[in-house]
């Protein structure tokens, strides 16, 4: 199993000097930290979870778990199994997303069940602002708020994004 923590942190309460760094610079959370520790332990009973490549946990109104290619379907398990303890071990929804290339075929996942209409690029001065259109009617069908979708898409793939309803 591949995480953002080493697998000495996952074993143990106390944290490596490089992943406390990672801690305190905020490139990890507590809550991935907790997330990434409880699927190690999964995995010790779960053969699939031993080939599972996280790349990120976020607390965006669900827990927003962002896996490498080839790996959510692994991390679901049969019939929802490892989701549903997910769920049940931190009381919240749960999405998993796969890592993409390009970042709007991972935009139309995250919005999912939602379309979006367009993407459209903005550019002031030096600076490139990806603006998302998403169908008014719509709004009130996504997930997850847009300001936590734009603060998603700037820490995973460092890009300015907005979304517009129309």
């Amino acid at each position: 199993m591949q995480t953002p923590i080493c697998e000495v942190c996952l074993n143990s309460e106390m944290l490596c000097q490089h992943c406390q760094d990672k801690l305190n610079k905020g490139e990890i959370s507590n809550l991935e930290l907790e997330v990434c520790r409880f699927l190690y332990d999964l995995s010790k009973r779960i053969r699939s979870l031993k080939d599972v490549s996280i790349k990120r946990v976020m607390n965006c109104g669900v827990l927003l778990i962002v896996t490498k290619r080839g790996s959510a379907a692994k991390l679901v398990g049969r019939n929802g199994s490892v989701v549903k303890k997910i769920a049940k071990k931190f009381k919240r929804s749960i999405r998993i997303l796969e890592e993409a290339a390009d970042f709007r075929d991972f935009i139309e996942g995250l919005t999912s069940p939602v379309s979006i209409n367009g993407i459209n690029t903005l550019y002031r001065g030096e600076e490139e602002i990806f603006k998302i259109r998403i169908p008014l009617l719509k709004r009130n069908h996504l997930l997850i708020s847009s300001d936590d979708l734009s603060n998603i898409l700037s820490d995973l793939y460092h890009i300015n994004a907005e979304f517009v309803f129309e």
